[in-house]
């Protein structure tokens, strides 16, 4: 990934989105509770999260930052359905 110059409005939203996203994941459905789809979706949505705020720390441009959040989501949604079967 390559790094562009600091930003510290969108680096520092950025952060603060995955963060807040993580803290309403795990207050709103907690981890025991999900199986079957809802697990998925939770799976799906705290990749989200983490790649948001990844992006931000790592300061990547905005293309990089939409393939993360893709491909970390579908990662999870993998590792979720992984532990369903």
């Amino acid at each position: 990934m390559e790094k562009q110059s600091r930003n510290l409005r969108r680096d520092g939203a950025l952060v603060l989105v995955g963060l807040a996203g993580l803290v309403a994941l795990s207050v709103s459905v907690p981890a025991d509770s999900v199986a079957g789809a809802a697990g998925v979706l939770r799976g799906a949505l705290l990749g989200g999260f983490v790649s948001v705020m990844a992006s931000g720390v790592f300061r990547v441009d905005d293309e990089q930052a939409l393939r993360l959040v893709v491909v970390v989501a579908a990662g999870a949604v993998l590792g979720s359905l992984a532990l369903l079967l």
